[in-house]
């Protein structure tokens, strides 16, 4: 089981989602606010992180991008958000976290979410180097560069990345890149939309956008 760190400001949700995952044999500490989250994240770092969007004092994005960069947080973490909206879903990706849930939401939908993300995380890394066009990925760094400069990818998007690049020359299909990335299928196709919007984003500053869609059939990676 893992050491969870659930971060909400409503005490409420808080304690529900922290006592179902307890009850699941996780531990947990709690956080009402960014700052006191940050600062227990900095005491033990967590091995998940349950982050809402909308706290006081320091805001789950800001919150994120300082877990990720100060402290150099590589546990998975998945944002709560009352908003469905596509800009927010980019930018919790954008800002380093790797899955979403738009509140209300169900616990179960939460231990799914949260199961599939440790089994990754957990698991042991592929070794060996994958190479396309200008693109380079080293699997047991989990790190991709382009041109030789590394490039700083969330884990959903260097997820996607790799396994494109484990077969340059194959179309993934809308429901394989689900299961691979998410460790189920997704009931919405916006929320793969959105995933690849965000990790072409992240390729912006290299002048390079790696994905091919091929509309009706899915996605491979686009010769660079």
């Amino acid at each position: 089981m893992a050491h969870i760190l659930v971060i909400e400001d409503d005490p409420v949700i808080g304690g529900n989602v922290c006592d179902f995952l307890q009850a699941r044999g996780h531990e947990c500490d709690y956080a009402a606010d960014g700052y006191i989250g940050l600062s227990l994240a900095a005491q033990q770092m967590p091995e998940l992180v349950v982050l809402d969007l909308n706290l006081p004092r320091l805001d789950g994005l800001t919150w994120c991008r300082r877990f990720r960069d100060e402290l150099g947080g590589s546990a998975p973490v998945i944002m709560l958000t009352a908003r469905d909206e596509l800009d927010a879903k980019l930018a919790g990706f954008d800002a380093g976290a790797d899955d979403y849930l738009v509140k209300p939401f169900q616990l179960a939908e939460l231990a799914v979410r949260v199961g599939a993300l440790l089994r990754r995380a957990q698991g042991a890394a592929l070794g060996g180097t994958l190479r396309h066009g200008r693109l380079e990925i080293d699997r047991g760094a989990r790190s991709v560069r382009v041109d030789g400069v590394l490039l700083k990818l969330p884990p959903k998007p260097y997820r996607l990345i790799e396994l494109l690049a484990e077969r340059a020359d194959k179309v993934h299909t809308r429901e394989e890149i689900e299961r691979v990335v998410w460790g189920e299928t997704q009931a919405h196709a916006e929320t793969l939309r959105t995933l690849v919007a965000a990790t072409r984003r992240a390729f912006t500053a290299a002048g390079l956008d790696p994905i091919e869609n091929l509309h009706g059939h899915g996605y491979r990676l686009r010769r660079s």
